[in-house]
């Protein structure tokens, strides 16, 4: 009888022992994915940052190609292709 008490204990330890183990790695597998998480974010922040930078550099008109314009249109070199623009309407 003793020797099956002693035994349920031990195998109650043994069980206690293995949802600990368990309770740990599932905690360190959440701390991993968060920190995974996070330095996805930063990476995303960063590439936004420099989209943002590039952008701000940009200039917001082409004035080259507005004056390259301006002067066909004057000139009257400026030609319309209608079939471009038609298929381009009509999505094709």
């Amino acid at each position: 009888m003793i020797d099956r008490v002693n035994r349920a204990g031990q195998m109650q330890g043994v069980q206690h022992i293995q949802e600990a183990k368990g309770k740990e790695a599932k905690k360190r597998e959440e701390l991993r994915d968060k920190v995974d998480n996070e330095a996805l974010l930063v990476e995303s922040g960063k590439k936004v940052a420099e989209y943002i930078s590039m952008a701000k550099n940009y200039p917001e008109i082409r004035t080259e190609l507005v004056q390259k314009l301006k002067e066909a249109i004057e000139n009257g070199t400026f030609k319309v292709d209608v079939d471009k623009i038609a298929k381009k309407l009509l999505g094709e």
